[in-house]
């Protein structure tokens, strides 16, 4: 049983979907922080498409395994897989639907009270989407070409989303290093993408892994390590008016 230190919330994602896996496509929320409703969701190839529209907020994914596609607005539909990020600006319709031979898994970052009530239709033409343009609020980041193009034995951080509720922020940080001491004054929390790493508070360590997600809810005083011979890298989500 894993140790969770005082002040924090932990979900091991893999261990859920062992769990979960065997019925088939399903749904559990693993993050309240106030502003956000973050849930974990596994769907089969052929689950019915559910195209939708929120007016007033972005909604936004973290893909957590297999390929995902996403049609967005009028948008040419994009295929993500593993730590890439889609977005959905406000008021753009998105359908979603799982590509492959198995589940696929996303984590969704919506607002506590989200719904699909306002319905879309589907576009009349597609538009290419244009990947050059400047980071944060792409439709889609690429977690591997973020890799590439920064290293993949390197420190780098890249913000991916900026928006009035998020600013999430993509850390690869070296091994044997530690992160600078965090106390947030509202919940923040973070997903392993890739490597290890273990999270130092005053009363007890975390050890994480690939696909991780811990949550550090406000006062908690904490710091990360990265262990193994490999950089860590986290997708970090904090309120961007804290």
């Amino acid at each position: 049983m894993t140790n969770v230190p005082d002040g924090m919330q932990f979900i091991r994602t893999k261990d859920l979907a062992a769990e979960r896996d065997a019925g088939g496509s399903w749904y559990e929320v693993v993050v309240m922080d106030g502003r956000n409703r973050v849930g974990l969701i596994c769907a089969l190839p052929g689950t019915p498409p559910d195209p939708h529209i929120h007016p007033d907020y972005n909604e936004w994914w973290i893909n957590l395994g297999g390929t995902t596609q996403w049609q967005i607005g009028q948008y040419e539909p994009l295929l993500a897989e593993w730590g890439d990020i889609v977005i959905a600006p406000a008021g753009y319709c998105h359908d979603i639907r799982s590509k492959g031979a198995g589940l696929a898994r996303r984590l969704h970052v919506s607002t506590p009270n989200s719904n699909h009530d306002i319905r879309g239709v589907s576009p009349t033409r597609f538009v290419p989407i244009d990947y050059g343009l400047p980071m944060p609020n792409l439709l889609h980041t690429r977690f591997a070409d973020l890799r590439e193009s920064n290293g993949h034995e390197a420190a780098w951080s890249q913000v991916v989303v900026h928006d009035s509720r998020n600013t999430a922020e993509i850390i690869s940080q070296l091994p044997e290093s530690v992160s600078d001491e965090r106390t947030p004054s509202r919940d923040e929390w973070w997903v392993m993408l890739a490597g290890e790493a273990v999270v130092h508070t005053l009363n007890a360590d975390l050890h994480t892994t690939e696909g991780d997600i811990v949550v550090a809810e406000p006062g908690t005083t904490y710091t990360v390590e990265t262990t193994g011979d490999i950089p860590s890298v986290r997708i970090l989500v904090t309120d961007t008016n804290a």
